[in-house]
């Protein structure tokens, strides 16, 4: 199965997703998975926080949902591995928000025990991310035509 995450959504599941973030700009594209249990989720996180009201769900907040997500579908959250990618700063602005969005999550994750097995973040340069949720390999494909794996 595909599933295409746009801004500001996510997504679990007990069977083998490609999920795919197009454009990670200063977003952050976070895949998890249980390979003990087979399941995985991946969200696409715009902002880092919602001091105000905001359509957007910040880091926290989706991060949360998403291991809320996997416990309902059976997993410990010991096993748990992630990969995160994004976070560039792709316009000229003193907030950086894709630095932002790094701190944030890399936090969430941190504060949570959840293994961080790779990263891809940070730059000047959007990417589109796939993850395989069998393999575990998340497939980078940058604006520059750069095409990696981590």
């Amino acid at each position: 199965m595909k599933k295409v995450l746009g801004i500001n959504e996510l997504y679990s599941s007990g069977s083998p997703v490609e999920y795919t973030c197009y454009g990670l700009g200063s977003c952050i594209g976070l895949f998890i998975n249980d390979r003990v249990k087979g399941l995985s989720g991946g969200a696409h996180i715009a902002l880092p926080s919602t001091a105000v009201e905001s359509e957007f769900i910040d880091a926290e907040k989706m991060i949360a949902e998403l291991l809320e997500q996997l416990s309902e579908h059976g997993s410990d959250l010991q096993t748990l591995r992630a990969k995160v990618t994004g976070g560039a700063q792709v316009l000229e602005s003193g907030l950086n928000i894709g630095r932002q969005n790094i701190d944030a999550v890399l936090r969430q994750l941190t504060d949570k025990r959840i293994f961080i097995a790779a990263t891809d973040v940070g730059g000047k340069i959007s990417r589109t991310a796939r993850f395989n949720s069998e393999s575990g390999e998340v497939k980078i494909s940058t604006s520059e035509q750069k095409t990696y794996i981590i």
